[in-house]
């Protein structure tokens, strides 16, 4: 039972009713990550509203992030969105970043094949026509449940065991050095946002149409040559995207001068 009451005569609309009282269970740890909520029929009989109203209700808290909904198992309380720190003078990989929370990312492989790039990967990986690339296409997981696809693109020519090799529960970056010598030593990183199909709907568990963030890195060794592109595919309501400044030093006596760092807060 929800220990909670509506107020009928509130000009309050009483689906955000729901959805208010809710939210403070939750935010309060009387309701934890895990925990059931009543199906939708259950829940409006006991709070004497139609099924809708608390659909739409339970669909908003979904949409924020404090609430999964999973076909065939329900409603479930959602785990705190966890810190994944993305420095501007310090780069790693999601497997990095979250092995130093104690945080484990369960990889599966979905596709490693050899390709002949599309123009647009051959233009940011400095490639000819004639050179192909190696696409490994992944899911990463934490928990039991899907956080982003990860689509990385590397020149075959100058990384063949990518092809040989299985990346499952495996850092390609951890793999690029041990076996090459290689690392990025910097990365041109981009964000936008946009909404999942229906092929990456089904794959991170999420609505056809469901809000998604879409995260570009060019990343390049030390002499500057690109050796990978990535294109992922994260879910919009497990991660949240923070933006810290600080002034450098140096630029102490340029007026209004700021460097800045970028923070990304993932809910894995």
């Amino acid at each position: 039972m929800m220990d909670f009451q509506l107020d009928q005569q509130s000009p309050v609309p009483l689906y955000f009713q729901i959805k208010d009282q809710i939210r403070n269970l939750i935010l309060s740890g009387e309701l934890k990550p895990g925990d059931m909520i009543p199906p939708e029929d259950i829940l409006g009989r006991q709070l004497q509203v139609s099924r809708m109203t608390v659909r739409h209700a339970l669909g908003d808290l979904s949409r924020e992030g404090l609430l999964i909904r999973k076909r065939a198992i329900g409603t479930i309380v959602a785990s705190p969105r966890q810190e994944l720190p993305l420095f501007m003078n310090r780069l790693v990989g999601l497997t990095d970043d979250m092995s130093e929370k104690g945080v484990s990312v369960a990889s599966r492989v979905l596709l490693k094949e050899r390709q002949q790039a599309p123009y647009e990967i051959r233009q940011h990986l400095k490639l000819q026509y004639h050179e192909p690339v190696i696409l490994i296409r992944r899911l990463r997981s934490t928990n039991h449940f899907p956080l982003v696809i990860e689509n990385s693109y590397h020149p075959k020519e100058r990384f063949p065991d990518l092809l040989e090799t299985d990346f499952t529960n495996r850092s390609i970056y951890q793999f690029l050095w041990d076996h090459y010598q290689v690392q990025v030593h910097h990365s041109e990183d981009s964000f936008v946002a946009g909404i999942a199909d229906l092929e990456e709907s089904k794959l991170l568990e999420i609505d056809d149409g469901a809000p998604v963030m879409r995260y570009q890195r060019i990343g390049m060794d030390g002499d500057g040559v690109p050796i990978e592109f990535t294109l992922s595919i994260y879910r919009a309501d497990r991660f949240r995207f923070v933006v810290n400044y600080s002034r450098n030093p140096e630029d102490n006596d340029k007026k209004g001068t700021v460097s800045s760092y970028h923070e990304k807060e993932a809910g894995i």
